[in-house]
């Protein structure tokens, strides 16, 4: 299929970069307009009417976040192209937003476009962006884009009790009873996580404190869960944890 696509950026020469390597490498992206402000880009947006926007974050005066809260709607898909901001990117990849950080890299940006393709294809309401305003408005408590299936679970991180690896999958214990299956590693939840009192207990589980309930001296040590199960915490973990458990109770 082909997708319309508009390359938002106030440096012509990112540009006219990000232009040559998609047609060069991703020949199903048409380039059907290229904006260097804000009011160009919105104008394009609404006559072009694309189906994808490369957007630059960081533009003078209003950045590539305000610039999608001046639409009335956002009905086409977002790649982010942006250099690395450690606040934005938390928000994007808590809101399952594709991005691309500079320098381009060329398997980032094919992945990020195909994901888009599927998306399109299956003509999927774009539900991830109003998610990314929130968890920018509110980063104490992001929902976090859970992919199970052939959609997404947008699940607040205060829900979840604890998250068990198994080999390229996560199980994902929710404060409700339920369980996901995620197609992502632990680690990538570590790293997710690691900012909201989340702690590795275990090669296999990772646990939200505020959802311990006690402390289990007996086979090593454990930490009971508020939904009544317990993890197990292994050797070398455990003084971490312990020093973790403790700065969190004070």
């Amino acid at each position: 299929m082909r997708i319309k696509a508009i390359i938002v950026d106030d440096e012509k020469h990112g540009r006219e970069n990000l232009s040559g390597i998609l047609q060069e490498y991703c020949p199903e992206v048409l380039i059907i307009g290229q904006a260097g402000s804000v009011e160009i880009a919105t104008e394009q947006i609404n006559t072009l009417k694309p189906d994808l926007v490369f957007l630059d974050i960081e533009m003078p005066g209003v950045n590539g976040f305000q610039l999608l809260e001046r639409l009335d709607k956002v009905n086409f898909e977002v790649i982010f192209v942006t250099a690395y901001d450690s606040y934005a990117i938390k928000a994007i990849r808590f809101s399952a937003v594709d991005y691309i950080l500079k320098p381009i890299n060329l398997n980032d940006l094919k992945s990020a476009v195909e994901k888009v393709a599927t998306r399109l294809q299956r003509k999927e309401e774009n539900k991830r962006i109003q998610e990314l305003y929130r968890n920018l408005n509110q980063p104490e408590n992001p929902r976090i884009g859970l992919p199970t299936g052939d959609r997404i679970e947008f699940i607040e991180v205060s829900n979840i009790i604890h998250c068990r690896g198994e080999v390229n999958y996560t199980h994902i214990f929710l404060k409700n009873g339920e369980r996901l299956l995620v197609a992502k590693t632990l680690i990538e939840f570590e790293d997710l996580l690691k900012d909201y009192q989340f702690i590795r207990t275990h090669k296999s589980h990772l646990v939200n404190l505020k959802h311990v309930t006690a402390f289990i001296k007996s086979d090593g040590g454990a930490l009971k869960l508020s939904n009544g199960e317990s993890v197990a915490i292994s050797r070398r973990r455990r003084e971490p944890v312990m020093e973790k458990l403790k700065a969190f109770i004070a």
